[in-house]
């Protein structure tokens, strides 16, 4: 019985893909494609070709149930693609926000001093806005050390240690563009496992028995009425005087990004006195990596975000010195 419905789907679908081709192109495709299912016979196929589409008589056309094939039958909206990513918005509190760490390539110094700001403002929660983990290991990128596990345990490592620093704090998980690199290694290279559970970066990091919240790769996140994300959604901030700068260009009100590795803030005002601030955080990591020793405009730093009952936010982007001060 499997065997007979899998015949009549790959005629159908054939019909669907080529409903526009004569009966007898159809079946010599089908034929092409999965001809030993039907015993190599043309005739066969194209008398079920024929008996789909409606073409074996009108008392067979009259008795098929089944008349979406048949010519006279008008063409449905096709199904889409798209998909619909809804918005997470961070419980009200206050909010440490960390950005950019790219482990294993973290700066130690300035995390230490981000951490310490956070627990000085006994924060509610730590959220972190993307690049968290570099995944060198996946990069189509050349590198010269190639160890996938080695950079996960590290990152492993990490989350345990923040959960130590912020005990039954929550903690938020955005992932940006360089988590991306996992997905689309397995789709270019291992396609069978990129819908896998078991390849998913939140099970090969155990994220939900941490009490970690991870979030879709491309969602947008709210603090309040304040939109986040991580910066690689929208293209060509960093061309701009600043980042927030063009993080404003694009959006077109007010939000906060980071990806950029560098604080920025830019406030505009419209026609109606109305201040729409854009502000992109610091990162955490290596300001001078093998790809870009020299000439960046990179800094440390990570953000306070106060989230009111009503929707209200307050931003406080700090900047991280050499020597762990922070302003």
């Amino acid at each position: 019985m499997a065997a007979k419905l899998g015949k009549i789907n790959i005629i159908k679908n054939a019909i669907r893909r080529f409903h526009h081709l004569p009966k007898q192109t159809i079946a010599r495709h089908i034929l092409n494609t999965h001809g030993e299912l039907f015993d190599n016979d043309l005739d066969k196929i194209r008398h079920a070709v024929r008996y789909w589409m409606g073409a074996c008589g009108n008392v067979n056309r009259k008795k098929q149930a089944d008349k979406s094939f048949f010519y006279n039958t008008p063409t449905k909206l096709p199904p889409t693609w798209k998909k619909n990513r809804p918005a997470y918005k961070l419980p009200v509190g206050v909010w440490l926000v960390l950005s950019d760490l790219h482990i294993p390539f973290h700066d130690i110094t300035a995390v230490e001093a981000a951490i310490q700001a956070g627990q000085a403002e006994k924060v509610n929660g730590v959220f972190f806005n993307g690049d968290l983990q570099d995944c060198a290991s996946v990069s189509y990128w050349p590198t010269a050390r190639r160890d996938f596990n080695w950079e996960v345990e590290l990152v492993i490592d990490f989350l345990d240690f923040i959960g130590n620093e912020f005990k039954g704090k929550k903690i938020v998980y955005k992932p940006g563009n360089h988590e991306y690199r996992l997905p689309r290694a397995f789709v270019s290279k291992m396609p069978e496992l990129a819908e896998s559970p078991l390849a998913a970066m939140e099970t090969v990091m155990g994220l939900e028995k941490r009490g970690i919240e991870f979030l879709d790769y491309h969602q947008l996140v709210y603090a309040g009425k304040l939109p986040i994300i991580h910066g690689h959604e929208v293209q060509s901030i960093t061309r701009s005087v600043n980042p927030a700068r063009g993080l404003f260009l694009r959006t077109k009100t007010f939000s906060a990004c980071s990806h950029c590795h560098s604080t920025s803030e830019h406030t505009p005002k419209t026609i109606e006195g109305k201040l729409l601030t854009t502000w992109s955080f610091g990162c955490l990591c290596d300001l001078q990596p093998e790809y870009a020793p020299y000439g960046n405009d990179w800094n440390h730093g990570f953000a306070i975000i106060n989230v009111d009952k009503n929707g209200d936010f307050e931003v406080v982007n700090r900047r991280i010195l050499p020597n762990g001060k922070v302003v």
